[in-house]
């Protein structure tokens, strides 16, 4: 089911640190393509919401992560650097006392190590904060910010495994309809709408095309109780074990087995036709019964709910944005399918489709890695079916990448900014104190204090004067005492 987006008010005002230098100094040093990156990152699989009890799962998931970070940061500066862990998606859809629960298991693995870190710096984002972050992160990159003169900023949409994010800066939002950040960055104020579509990422989408077949009766049921779902955007090879979460309501058979979970054998019966209905069906969240009588035609329908309530036009009625950069699993998609950078949708959905209706049909094989090509021909539809029908953002300029942007950038800004402030304000508070104390040192009283305090040294030194309270008297070393005539 989509969640409701809670909606978020927050001020801030934003100075962000200057980049002095960036560790190590030679990025290629490190091999980073084998750890499924497109840049310098690192990903470990599966996510930390897999390891709920796990702590040793939650080691072994955490500990090539921190080793590569300890490989980047110098070693001197391991005490001095922060680290943060901050959880999104997976955690989000787990009840809070066993997220946190989790979260105690990650504090125990980064307290193992020498960098710097806080319970607070542990924790689970907010959608709208992941989405706000990534909008941070995208302007800061391009190179928004810090200008004497204000630049129109740019609309961020970032597409994850399990959730959409989009942001985007707009003068018209009023209210509380959405998740709201207003910050002051530099010299101007800003009004970002941040939002989050929990299971609108790329795997919980096609999850859902599943549940959607299992409601239209597109399955058989075989020997022993087992059941075959067939889907429209896989090949005739394909075969899959898989797990259904929430296939077959309303069935006779679930009722029977009174359970939510089936492990089905998920088949390909490709049909490119097929695929496009139901990847429009799951992009705008069409009910599971009617997806098949969805038109074909490219328009923009909005959300049809989120737990009742109308979501039409999410990014449509924003003016804002000079134009929107299409991040993460949108730049996967498209990077697959090997566009030059000026391809429209259009393009897109030309390339997918020659693409798509053949490979379907095992006429011909895609030139691309099998463990890619296996879902690619949903997630075009669908990837086009949110730019278009969801967000009604195609008539809208899209660049798709950079490559290289991630919310962790915003992230580290924002949240590492109180640190950096933190840090800059006691060295201010240590300058001052040392001017105030030569200020002290020099002024006309303490001057003359200390110059009769040497004055009165040196002369202690030459003659030792008597001192005071003493009966006894004594005379100068130098002066010779008289001595008498001895009596005859």
């Amino acid at each position: 089911m989509l969640k409701a987006v809670a909606t978020t008010n927050s001020n801030r005002n934003l100075e962000f640190p200057i980049l002095l230098r960036t560790f190590p100094d030679n990025l290629t040093e490190i091999d980073h393509h084998k750890d499924g990156c497109a840049y310098h990152c690192m990903q470990t699989e599966p996510g930390l919401d897999k390891f709920v009890g796990d702590a040793y799962g939650i080691e072994k998931s955490l500990e090539p992560l921190i080793r590569r970070a300890e490989k980047w940061v110098p070693n001197e500066k391991h005490q001095d650097t922060p680290i943060f862990v901050l959880a999104t998606a997976g955690l989000r859809r787990l009840n809070k006392d066993i997220a946190r629960g989790v979260l105690d298991d990650i504090e125990n693995v980064v307290k193992l190590h020498e960098f710097k870190v806080r319970k607070d710096w542990i924790r689970v984002l907010s959608g709208e904060e992941e989405a706000y972050y990534g909008w941070i992160a995208l302007n800061h990159h391009m190179g928004m910010f810090g200008n004497t003169s204000r630049l129109p900023t740019l609309g961020l949409l970032d597409l994850g495994g399990s959730s959409l994010q989009v942001a985007t800066e707009s003068k018209q939002l009023k209210g509380n309809e959405y998740g709201i950040f207003r910050s002051k960055i530099g010299s101007f104020e800003h009004q970002i709408m941040a939002a989050s579509l929990p299971t609108f990422g790329l795997n919980e989408a096609f999850d859902r095309t599943v549940v959607m077949l299992s409601h239209s009766q597109a399955f058989i049921e075989r020997d022993f109780g087992t059941f075959e779902i067939a889907h429209p955007c896989l090949s005739y090879e394909f075969t899959q074990n898989y797990t259904c979460h929430g296939c077959f309501e309303g069935n006779f058979t679930r009722k029977i087995r009174k359970s939510n979970n089936f492990l089905i054998n998920l088949v390909g019966e490709p049909n490119w036709e097929k695929c496009k209905l139901l990847a429009r069906a799951a992009a705008v969240n069409s009910s599971s019964s009617d997806w098949s009588k969805l038109s074909d035609d490219s328009y923009c329908t909005g959300l049809s709910s989120i737990n009742g309530e109308s979501m039409l036009n999410l990014l449509g009625k924003t003016q804002s944005a000079a134009r929107y950069h299409a991040l993460s699993g949108f730049f996967a998609v498209y990077n697959l399918l090997d566009l030059d950078s000026s391809a429209n949708l259009s393009k897109i959905w030309e390339k997918g489709q020659k693409l798509c209706s053949k490979s379907l049909l095992g006429l011909t094989k895609m030139p691309i890695n099998q463990k890619y090509a296996d879902f690619l021909c949903f997630r075009v539809p669908y990837m086009i079916s949110l730019l278009q029908n969801t967000l009604c953002v195609g008539d809208k300029e899209i660049i798709f990448g950079p490559v290289d942007v991630s919310w962790t950038l915003g992230a580290a800004l924002v949240e590492g900014k109180d640190l950096w402030l933190s840090d800059t304000n006691t060295s201010k508070s240590s300058i001052f104190s040392y001017l105030r104390f030569k200020i002290m040192l020099f002024s006309p009283p303490i001057l003359f204090v200390v110059l009769a305090i040497l004055l009165y040294a040196v002369y202690r030194s030459q003659i030792k004067l008597p001192l005071l309270g003493r009966n006894a008297t004594s005379l100068p070393s130098y002066i010779g005492s008289k001595r008498r005539a001895p009596l005859m």
